[in-house]
């Protein structure tokens, strides 16, 4: 049972002189990881500052389980997360992020990992889990701002160690944007229409959607309406239809509800989620990852091809002065297999995985080089040859890790030239890299064209349902188009002859 408490709608802010010492940064910061349930917690700080994050977010999973009535996870792929301690540092993984970016959620078909910046608060973490927590749990098309609103809603949350919790509390930041800055027009909030470029706009967008989401959340007739327009909008319906529809409202009506809603003093709850205190391992990575670990993380994600050579000099360089080091060898074969030669990537890993034959990433490493460069080839033999030698090391890898999901999507995808492809065991492998991972909404195209080759025409449409109508989505939205008018033909019964498409990203 939660008891909602009202806060005060309007804040000030009373400067003290001396209230805070700035902590000059170190020279040299020692790298660590902290392994719980399902986190892998990464930071170059302090290790009872690590230690803390990692038992923090392992709290606030139990809060969110609990508050949307979930079992445990089984078997899932711990998040990893990387806690840096300035901009700068994150600029090195992201460099197109803008300046003032706090920390970032990715899930894409190489990496999936969190960010965030250490002295931006504890309030970015948890907004970043909550993304994470979201699109593992609740796959869908979600619009803008309810994705970042169910971010900043729970964001403030907190949890003791003896499980007593708070939900709801209004964000500082939002409640002064709120009161003293102008609103955007609701209907560019529901639209996602706002410019990053502009503060101002961006800092309105991300308040109304706290505010949006925190009036959705805490009352049940309202997130069982909230239900049903979401529904609506990701089967194409317009906003302002599905907001008639549901609410009986127009979006200057919401907005002067909201406003309201925020003069009456948003409320709070007080639960409690049993006694919360995880096991937690913590291990010392090697020296050289003060300036290998961020590279590695920039690589993972393949990047624009214009920041190859730099990549390349930089990640030569430290493996040059870090002779032997396993990890700075590992980070070098990611850079070579995006922006150099995939034959020097494997010459790296080769040394490293005679050492340590079950090593997933490593395995995952010497696949990814064959099937990169397979895809160069126009020789159909020699490409085959190159992608069953992947599938080798794939084997090895699921024996190691069988609930890691990039091991069984990059078995489909090594067989998608094949004469046979989409066999009944390859949309298996589809079905079950989306099962461990559901937020890699990449798999999810090409996992669809796979099941309607079969005829799994009701299945095609659950696993393309949850991205089809994203507009801020990554998948392009010509492709997904062409897959819903393949289902909707199917169910006609004049499927069109449309071959399923070769690229997962």
């Amino acid at each position: 049972m939660s008891v909602f408490r009202s806060v005060p709608a309007r804040l000030r802010v009373f400067l003290m002189a001396g209230a805070a010492m700035a902590v000059p940064g170190l020279a040299h910061a020692d790298w660590r990881k902290a392994e719980t349930a399902h986190f892998i917690v990464h930071s170059n700080g302090f290790e009872r500052d690590l230690r803390d994050y990692a038992v923090e977010l392992e709290r606030i999973d139990q809060l969110m389980r609990t508050y949307f009535n979930l079992p445990q996870a089984e078997g899932e792929r711990r998040l990893p997360v990387y806690i840096v301690r300035t901009r700068r540092e994150m600029a090195v993984v992201e460099p197109e992020l803008p300046d003032s970016t706090a920390g970032f959620y990715s899930a894409n078909f190489r990496d999936v990992r969190a960010v965030a910046v250490k002295h931006a608060g504890d309030e970015t973490l948890r907004h970043e889990y909550g993304h994470h927590f979201m699109f593992r749990n609740f796959p869908g098309a979600y619009p803008a701002w309810f994705r970042e609103g169910f971010a900043e809603f729970f964001s403030t949350a907190t949890v003791t160690s003896s499980g007593s919790a708070t939900l709801g509390k209004s964000p500082f930041s939002s409640i002064m944007v709120l009161n003293n800055f102008r609103w955007l027009p609701m209907e560019k909030v529901l639209a996602g229409e706002f410019s990053y470029a502009d503060s101002r706009e961006t800092g309105a967008f991300y308040a109304q959607s706290w505010l949006l989401m925190h009036w959705t959340l805490t009352d049940p007739e309202r997130r069982r309406r909230m239900d049903g327009y979401l529904a609506d909008t990701a089967h194409g319906m317009p906003s302002d239809e599905a907001l008639k529809k549901h609410f009986d409202m127009d979006a200057e009506q919401l907005g002067q509800t909201l406003r309201a809603y925020l003069a009456a003093g948003p409320r709070y709850a007080e639960l409690d989620v049993g006694s919360v205190e995880p096991a937690l391992t913590i291990t010392r990575l090697p020296a050289s990852a003060d300036n290998v670990l961020l590279l590695d993380l920039n690589a993972r994600n393949g990047g624009p091809a214009q920041q190859g050579p730099e990549m390349l000099t930089r990640a030569r360089k430290e493996v040059a002065d870090h002779p032997g080091d396993a990890m700075a060898q590992m980070m070098l074969a990611r850079v070579e297999l995006r922006w150099g030669d995939p034959a020097a990537a494997e010459q790296l890993v080769q040394p490293l995985l005679d050492a340590d034959p079950a090593n997933v990433e490593l395995l995952l490493l010497m696949a990814d080089a064959r099937i990169t460069a397979g895809d160069k080839l126009n020789d159909p033999d020699a490409r085959e040859r190159l992608y069953r030698q992947a599938r080798g090391f794939l084997a090895r890898a699921y024996a190691a890790d069988p609930g890691d999901n990039r091991v069984y999507q990059s078995v489909a995808y090594s067989r998608r030239f094949t004469a046979d492809y989409p066999t009944e065991n390859d949309v298996e492998l589809w079905r079950r890299a989306i099962a461990l991972a559901p937020e890699v909404a990449s798999n999810r195209p090409v996992a669809a064209e796979a099941m309607l080759q079969h005829g799994l025409i009701d299945e095609a449409e659950r696993v393309i349902q949850p991205i089809a109508n994203d507009p801020h989505g990554a998948e392009p939205p010509e492709r997904l188009r062409r897959i819903l008018d393949r289902i909707a033909a199917a169910r006609a019964g004049n499927a069109p002859d449309v071959p399923a498409a070769a690229s997962t990203n």
